[in-house]
């Protein structure tokens, strides 16, 4: 059996044979922050993350997932990453030319067959949201000097 699938027994005693994708890319278009122009965030290019993931056939490799709210909403338009295991968060990705950014830096992690670097064009927008990543670009950071101020947007 290929390594690329896995069979999975649903409740029902069916089996199912899933592709098992390089990665997967979630788009946070519907939270409470992302995209939402009316409270003055930047809107999210839907339309077009769900084109180039087309024209660029990398649906089988890849998944696209448009949905709510991923977490950092301080920094709105965000997006996830899950490329071999790894998680590639972005924050502001609010035009045109940094989604097509983003899809050349996915075709180009394929193309190379591992995890690259983040291209110029989106270096400035990385960041780490999960504690198990280094921070880029990899000195710590003095956290105590931040406090919360007051509960989350969404909450």
């Amino acid at each position: 059996m290929s390594q690329d699938r896995n069979v999975v027994v649903r409740p029902d005693g069916q089996l199912i044979n899933v592709v098992r994708r390089r990665g997967q890319l979630f788009v946070c278009a519907s939270g409470c922050c992302c995209g939402r122009v009316e409270d003055g965030f930047a809107a999210v290019p839907s339309e077009l993350y769900h084109t180039e993931w087309e024209r660029r056939r990398i649906r089988n490799v890849v998944h696209l997932t448009i949905g709510g709210c991923l977490g950092p909403c301080a920094l709105a338009n965000v997006v996830l990453l899950l490329f071999d295991g790894q998680a590639l968060w972005f924050h502001s990705i609010n035009s045109d030319s940094l989604v097509l950014a983003l899809y050349d830096h996915i075709e180009a992690m394929l193309e190379a067959d591992r995890r690259l670097p983040a291209p110029a064009a989106l270096a400035p927008y990385q960041f780490t949201a999960t504690a198990w990543q280094p921070r880029p670009p990899g000195q710590p950071v003095d956290d105590s000097q931040f406090e919360l101020s007051g509960p989350h947007p969404c909450h």
